[in-house]
């Protein structure tokens, strides 16, 4: 008797594998389309929206449509949770129009384990984007931003960061400094460790001044307590030429913000070279917040792909048995754009440090996981 039991049920258990299989191949056939649809909307309202804030500069249609395919992937990565809920919005419509999930209920499988599938393809559809999506957006960031650049012929190469701390170009009458610091203070107005080098208009090396503090005034560089070599003539030992100094000027026209400015946006950085940055930048004495949300956020990003699928399935699979089926869709969208910009808020707050970096990364996926179990547990007998 119990071998018969135990025959009867292979069979069965093959059946239910074989109908969570259909489920998350319909769920991901559901999510290619929505994918393929907002990809197609955002490069288009990109590269009108280029046209009509580039053309002044002579950017023509080619050219908007060009920047426009580099930034869609870094808006496509912000999309994402939306296009998860609609995602499942779409398959849980589709199940309900074909009373595809009336039969499945019939047959003895409950609503959330149902779900089981379709949620852990969106997790997988996560893990996809950190592995993936995240770094062609940055690279691509990189390369809109140079290329945007290079149409409107705007140079933002001031600053530049590196493992011995960060550089920075000016333009003088005579040729062009740059400055090399350990790093700087919170606001950018003051450096440590501070050399400069003056060249003249033909690239020869002509001074070079170390100071242990250089303070930035609104149009100058004061260097204070330093040393100072000049090596115009190649034959003299620049060592013998050298004088200390208290005070040293010399004008400049970098403000604080492009200091604070220069170092590489969170979007920009690929995911495999966050922790480096964050110690680069962290070690240059300015605020790695920003970096430390982003890539919090990002290790989140399955959890909240999942809770948005379960989202738009609680509604929609609750009345697929009793109609109001535009009614459901619209709290499920109202309730899933609420959460998407519980998530950016949160992360504004981190950012700015008003709270803990951890809790404004994985609290919004995590409330919003229980909030869509919750739901589900609720609408639903299984």
């Amino acid at each position: 008797m119990e071998i018969g039991i135990a025959r009867d049920f292979e069979p069965e258990r093959g059946a239910h594998m074989t109908l969570y299989a259909y489920f998350a191949k319909r769920f991901f056939g559901a999510f290619l389309r929505v994918f393929a649809a907002l990809t197609l909307l955002i490069f288009v309202i990109e590269t009108l929206e280029n046209i009509r804030g580039l053309s002044k500069n002579g950017v023509d249609f080619g050219q908007s449509a060009l920047l426009a395919m580099f930034s869609s992937p870094a808006l496509v990565l912000q999309a994402m949770p939306i296009i998860i809920m609609l995602s499942g919005l779409t398959f849980c419509v589709g199940l309900a129009r074909n009373n595809e999930f009336v039969v499945t209920r019939a047959v003895g499988v409950a609503a959330l384990r149902a779900m089981v599938a379709p949620a852990l393809t969106a997790f997988g559809l996560g893990l996809a984007t950190i592995l993936f999506l995240n770094p062609l957006s940055a690279f691509f960031t990189v390369y809109h931003d140079q290329l945007k650049d290079d149409y409107t012929n705007v140079s933002r190469g001031a600053v530049s960061f590196g493992d011995d701390g960060f550089w920075l170009r000016q333009k003088d009458e005579e040729g062009h400094t740059v400055i090399h610091a350990q790093s700087a203070n919170s606001r950018g107005t003051s450096l440590r460790e501070a050399t400069a080098l003056k060249f003249d208009e033909s690239g020869q090396l002509v001074t070079r001044i170390f100071s242990r503090t250089a303070i930035l005034r609104e149009t100058e560089w004061v260097f204070t307590n330093g040393k100072v070599w000049s090596t115009g003539r190649r034959w003299v030992n620049p060592e013998q030429r050298a004088e200390t100094f208290e005070i040293l000027r010399f004008p400049t026209d970098i403000t604080p913000a492009q200091i604070l400015e220069g170092y590489p946006k969170p979007e920009a950085v690929p995911i495999w070279d966050k922790m480096a940055t964050i110690q680069s930048i962290g070690d240059a004495g300015f605020s790695t917040l920003p970096h430390r949300m982003h890539l919090n956020t990002e290790l989140a990003r399955p959890l909240m792909l999942m809770a948005m699928m379960i989202i738009g399935a609680a509604f929609t699979l609750q009345t697929s048995r009793m109609g109001n089926m535009g009614v459901s869709v619209f709290i499920a969208l109202i309730c899933g754009f609420s959460l998407y910009f519980l998530q950016n808020l949160a992360m504004t707050l981190g950012e700015a440090g008003e709270i803990p970096v951890f809790a404004a990364a994985w609290a919004p996926p995590l409330a919003a996981l229980l909030f869509a179990v919750g739901l589900f547990l609720r609408f639903e007998d299984g």
